[in-house]
């Protein structure tokens, strides 16, 4: 899902999730959790990324990915 304001994002987001909201493909969005660029919590065998950690790349990393 797309999310154009972060406050209408859910608190977990999802690797598709944020490689739907940045517009770039599942491959670079999980290259950028598995580098820790996007720090992200591995629940299972899936990742689960805290809204504020994927606001704080937004605001901040997005610079160094």
């Amino acid at each position: 899902m797309i999310y154009n304001n972060f406050d209408v994002m859910p608190l977990v987001l999802s690797v598709e999730d944020i490689a739907d909201t940045l517009a770039i493909g599942r491959n670079k969005a999980y290259s950028l959790v598995n580098t820790g660029t996007i720090k992200a919590l591995k629940i299972g065998q899936h990742y689960r990324i805290p809204q504020d950690e994927f606001i704080k790349f937004v605001k901040n990393g997005a610079k160094s990915a």
